[in-house]
C-alpha cells in the first residue's frame, strides 16, 4: 500500500494543476488493495480520481459501495472468441448478463465503465454497436452515464487510415460515433503491446474520438504491457502545445523510484 500511494503521489505531481492523469483503477478484493485505496484517498488529491475494477458479478458491487467509490470498471467481453469459447454463451445471453450487471451498478448510483474486451476481434456492427446502444438505453433511463472502454486485448489494433474493421482504430471510432449516441467523453482506449503499436494506437484513438487512454508507468502492465504514461504525457504536450501545469521532472523521479524497488526485489 505504501508503494501504491507513492506512485499515486507521482501521478498527482505530474499533472496536479491540469488533471491530465484523470483517473486510477484499483482492485478491491484483498485487504492490501483496500488499504492502498485508503492511503491514496487520505492524500486528499482531486486528481487522479479513484475508481474500481470488479468482475461482472452482482455481489462485487457491495465492495464498491462499502468503499464509497463512484465509478467501477466491469468486464464485458465482446468478441465471439470470448463469448462462445470462454463464457460458453450466445451473443444474446452475454449481452443480457452484461445489462443485468450494468443495471445493478446504476441502481446503486455507481457509474459503470464497461470494458469491451477483445474488441479488435469482435463483430463491430453485428454485436459491439447494438451492445453499446442497449447499454445507452439503460443509461438514459437511470440518468447516470455509462462509459465504454475499448480494449485491444491482443494488440491487433491498426492506426492507419483505411484499415478495416475490427482492427482499424479510425474505422472503429467512426463506426461507434456514427451509429450510437455515445459522446467522446464517455469512450476510452485500452491497448496492449503484442505488435509494438501500444503508444501509437492510443494516440490514434485519442485523435479519432476517444477522450481517454489507459496507461501504466513505464508501460509495465498486464502481459505485453500498456501505453506508458510518460509517453502519453509527452505525446499530449506535443499534440496540444500545452506545457504549463505539467511537472515532467516527476516522471524521472517516478522512474528512478520504480527502478530502485525492482532492484531490491531482484536482490531479495
Amino acid at each position: 500500500p505504501d508503494q501504491v500511494a507513492r506512485i499515486f503521489e507521482f501521478m498527482n505531481r505530474i499533472v496536479a494543476q491540469r488533471g491530465l492523469i484523470r483517473q486510477t483503477e484499483f482492485f478491491l478484493y484483498g485487504k492490501t488493495d483496500r488499504d492502498a485505496v485508503e492511503k491514496c484517498r487520505n492524500l486528499g488529491f482531486k486528481y487522479p480520481e479513484i475508481t474500481a475494477w470488479i468482475r461482472a458479478v452482482k455481489k462485487d458491487f457491495e465492495l464498491v459501495k462499502q468503499m464509497g467509490i463512484a465509478e467501477t470498471g466491469i468486464l464485458t467481453s465482446c468478441s465471439d472468441y470470448h463469448i462462445f469459447l470462454k463464457l460458453k454463451k450466445t451473443r444474446r445471453q452475454a449481452l443480457d448478463s452484461y445489462k443485468e450487471i450494468v443495471s445493478a451498478a446504476l441502481e446503486n448510483n455507481i457509474v459503470p465503465r464497461c470494458h469491451l474486451e477483445d474488441i479488435t476481434r469482435a463483430d463491430v456492427f453485428g454485436f459491439v454497436i447494438p451492445m453499446i446502444n442497449e447499454l445507452l438505453e439503460l443509461s438514459e433511463k437511470s440518468g447516470l452515464k455509462v462509459k465504454i472502454r475499448l480494449c485491444d486485448t491482443m494488440g491487433y489494433g491498426l492506426p492507419y487510415a483505411g484499415s478495416e474493421l475490427p482492427r482499424g482504430i479510425p474505422s472503429m471510432l467512426k463506426a461507434i460515433l456514427d451509429n450510437t449516441s455515445i459522446k467522446s467523453e464517455e469512450i476510452e482506449w485500452h491497448g496492449h503491446n503484442d505488435f509494438h503499436k501500444v503508444l501509437v494506437n492510443a494516440v490514434c484513438a485519442w485523435i479519432h474520438g476517444a477522450c481517454a487512454a489507459n496507461g501504466t508507468f513505464l508501460g509495465f502492465g498486464e502481459r505485453t504491457g500498456n501505453p506508458p504514461i510518460e509517453g502519453l504525457v509527452f505525446e499530449w504536450m506535443g499534440l496540444t502545445g500545452i506545457h504549463e501545469g505539467i511537472d515532467t521532472t516527476a516522471i524521472k523521479d517516478a522512474a528512478e523510484y520504480l527502478a530502485r524497488r525492482r532492484h531490491r526485489i531482484a536482490e531479495d
